[in-house]
């Protein structure tokens, strides 16, 4: 490997990419008073494509550690998006879905997100984007 990837700031200049992201959706969904984070959003969208998952696997789809995921259930639950079901199978076992306040909350917030992915990829083209995610994928694979 050429020491130009060791040395190379491409690191931090992800991290600050992915920083001035979430503030820019946060600041969009407070400018349109949706009432959500951009944390609680991504669990919302992977609970509305998933439809009804346990803690754990909401944990791996959005790369997050069980503590938070848990902690942030906990305010959308409150906020009556989410239902916690307990597994007639196993008690231990408990399965999240969206209420139907959580399902019009997604349908709410979708198109705003929407707007706000084609801001960031604008210029940028399919293959651009592919190449992104493929890039992404496999640093993301190789860190143990």
């Amino acid at each position: 490997m050429p020491d130009t990837y060791v040395s190379n700031p491409s690191f931090f200049k992800l991290d600050a990419t992915l920083k001035k992201i979430r503030n820019y959706w946060q600041k969009s969904f407070d400018a349109q008073q949706k009432d959500l984070t951009v944390d609680q959003w991504l669990l919302l969208e992977n609970l509305y494509k998933h439809k009804k998952i346990t803690h754990n696997e909401l944990a791996r789809l959005t790369s997050k550690d069980i503590t938070t995921v848990s902690r942030i259930i906990e305010l959308m639950v409150k906020k009556d998006l989410v239902l916690r079901e307990g597994a007639t199978s196993d008690r231990r076992k408990v399965f999240l879905q969206l209420t139907p306040a959580g399902i019009e909350k997604y349908k709410d917030v979708r198109p705003l997100v929407l707007e706000m992915r084609k801001t960031g990829w604008k210029d940028l083209t399919e293959k651009d984007y592919m190449e992104l995610t493929r890039i992404l994928d496999v640093i993301y694979s190789n860190i143990p």
